[in-house]
This record gives structure tokens, C-alpha cells and sequence, in this order.
């Protein structure tokens, strides 16, 4: 059964390549963004001109109620979460 990840701060830096690095092993990625939705789309562009398709998913990870909007919509389309990597970063400037 394929392996479910969420990567938080996904679409720039490190967490742009943890999730590169996931799809490609054949991780089912969800690439969490909250102010770079421009940057996101691109990945997923990228990835999927290689035949690898991962979901996008739009929360300020700040907010316990987005969180838990995205966990749930995993967990409603996945039925599980076998990979966390918390990599967002709250900017406040």
C-alpha cells in the first residue's frame, strides 16, 4: 500500500525538496503551502511533467483550525498519514 506524506512549508527550500524527493520514491505527497501558492503550482507542474502527481494543500500551519482541516482531508481521502515533516516557518515581518 503506497506510503501517505504531508510536508508543511512544502513549495520552497527544504520542503520543496522533501517533496520532490518523496514523489519520486512513490510517496503519496500532500505539499502544504500558505503564502506561496504561485511557487506550489509550479511543483506540481514540474512533478507531474514526470508523471508523478501530489496534492496541494492550502493552511497557515499557525492556525490550529486550518491544521485540522488538513489533517482531516487526509485522513478523509487517504485513510491514513505515515509521514509528517513539519518544515513550515512562521514569518512575521
Amino acid at each position: 500500500m503506497q506510503k501517505v506524506a504531508i510536508v508543511t512549508g512544502a513549495s520552497r527550500g527544504i520542503g520543496r525538496a522533501c517533496v520532490k524527493k518523496l514523489a519520486i520514491e512513490g510517496i503519496k505527497v500532500i505539499a502544504n503551502y500558505n503564502k506561496s501558492q504561485k511557487q506550489a503550482e509550479e511543483l506540481k507542474e514540474e512533478l507531474e511533467k514526470q508523471g508523478i502527481e501530489i496534492d496541494l494543500y492550502k493552511a497557515d500551519v499557525s492556525k490550529r483550525e486550518e491544521v485540522k482541516d488538513m489533517i482531516n482531508y487526509v485522513l478523509d481521502k487517504y485513510k491514513k498519514i505515515d509521514i509528517l515533516i513539519n518544515n513550515a516557518r512562521n514569518i512575521t515581518n
